[in-house]
């Protein structure tokens, strides 16, 4: 993944120094206006309390590169039980890393306390508390990468630097913070974030860093599943998923995370030692389409997707197109395969197994040719409608369809936003004709059902 990018000089701070004066280097590097505003109010408040404050991370990485942050994430001296006090519309979570989620309608700041390096009493270097409080440098140097390492003043503008951060912006170098080795062991799902951001930066991997991520790889069976799924469903939603699965795929990681996918991918014909090798037809090759339309969809719409979607674009990849389009039985026997050993192996959830599940077999209803208007309108109104809906684009465009499908599922989507969806008149119901009461004259008095007739004078 080699980048040429031009690498510009940078003032870096001292050790134990925080920055002798980088107002003027880094004035105009970042604009106020691209600061979310809520952001700006929750260290405001922290700072009149007498906190230091900053925002932290990838928002300051992004807001320096000029792109637009997903998240704002603030750093402070103060507490968790501090931050909640002060914020009524907060509460504290995580117990290996506690932090504050301080809520604006439905955004999130999220809101932590300043960290130093754990103690470790035995050989494992794996994190298992994260609640060592200390200096803002302490946090620098906590953290994960150095492009991550960097934090922003609000009150004068400027980047404070402990860690080189800008210098590996400048040069497109994902560097981490310390000896790699000792890092990846530490947090063994730093190594997919490695992946993730030069998949998304378009970043090389310093060379160090990725000799230690390639010696490391096992240790990532260390991390709960939840956490691990977690990196790789936020990695999926960045626009570079598929740059980052080859990656995950050479470094070895992919086959420690997800075995059923290598035996997958073995069967039926060898495994490639580069997904992109791979037959056009083979299963590494249909995921890597999926990936890469999934991409598109993201950058296009900049919608944020479901687990459920990204379950489907993992898993449908592994079904031929004769499959997806077959007998609706064998399709529920082999998608049933699927979710009862790779997906139940990479941790997913049972109700976005479920929602995966009915994904795809919609998607079989909805690329076959229209059966009627009746169908077509029930199927609309179903919960994960939607769901399918994004799934069948992603598909059509991995699969080289001509869309006409999805032109015709759109349309009926907008017309159900509308008002309710008609079914066509070949399809419409057929109105039940009312049985005719029976009388004392056909010779049999008539019956009431559920109540006594009522007595005379009643």
């Amino acid at each position: 993944m080699e980048i040429s990018k031009p690498v510009a000089t940078c003032v870096r701070a001292a050790p134990n120094e925080q920055v002798a004066d980088t107002k003027q280097e880094t004035r105009g590097l970042v604009r106020t206006r691209d600061i979310d505003p809520d952001s700006v109010k929750v260290v405001r408040k922290l700072l009149a309390a007498d906190h230091e404050a900053y925002l932290v991370g990838g928002c300051v990485r992004d807001l320096y590169l000029r792109r637009k942050p997903k998240d704002f994430d603030v750093a402070t001296s103060a507490t968790p039980e501090q931050i909640r006090r002060l914020f009524r519309n907060s509460r504290v979570i995580g117990r290996r890393f506690r932090l504050v989620h301080v809520y604006f309608g439905p955004k999130v700041i999220e809101t932590s306390t300043f960290r130093s390096a754990p103690r470790s009493d035995d050989d494992d270097l794996l994190i298992r508390h994260d609640n060592e409080w200390g200096s803002v440098e302490d946090d620098a140097r906590r953290r994960d990468f150095t492009v991550n390492g960097l934090f922003y003043d609000i009150e004068t503008g400027r980047i404070v630097d402990f860690v080189d951060g800008l210098h590996d912006l400048d040069a497109g170098v994902i560097r981490t913070i310390g000896d790699a080795e000792t890092r990846f062991r530490e947090d063994p799902v730093r190594m997919i974030r490695a992946i993730k951001f030069a998949a998304r930066l378009d970043f090389q991997i310093e060379p160090e860093c990725w000799a230690a991520l390639l010696n490391c790889a096992g240790d990532i069976s260390k991390c709960s599943r939840a956490r691990v799924l977690e990196e790789l469903y936020k990695l999926m939603r960045g626009g570079a998923s598929r740059r980052s699965f080859e990656l995950l795929h050479v470094s070895g990681l992919l086959a420690h995370i997800w075995p059923p996918f290598v035996e997958l991918l073995d069967d039926p014909t060898p495994a490639p030692s580069r997904l992109g090798d791979a037959p056009p037809h083979h299963p590494a090759m249909r995921l890597l389409r999926h990936l890469e339309a999934l991409d598109d969809y993201v950058l296009e719409t900049r919608q944020d997707i479901g687990n459920g979607v990204l379950a489907a674009v993992l898993f449908a990849p592994f079904l031929a197109d004769e499959e997806l389009q077959g007998a609706r039985q064998e399709l529920d026997r082999q998608v049933d395969d699927l979710m009862a050993k790779p997906s139940v192996y990479l941790g997913v959830a049972r109700r976005d197994r479920e929602l995966a599940r009915q994904i795809i077999m919609a998607h079989r209803r909805m690329a076959l040719p229209s059966r009627g208007g009746r169908r077509r309108s029930s199927l609309v109104q179903r919960q994960y409608f939607h769901d399918a809906l994004i799934f069948l684009g992603i598909s059509v465009e991995a699969r080289g369809g001509d869309g006409s499908e999805l032109r015709q599922w759109q349309a009926l989507a907008e017309m159900s936003r509308e008002g309710p969806v008609e079914p066509s008149e070949s399809r419409s119901r057929r109105k039940r004709s009312r049985r005719r009461r029976r009388t004392p004259e056909d010779g049999r008095a008539p019956t009431h059902r559920g109540r006594r007739r009522p007595e005379a004078g009643q």
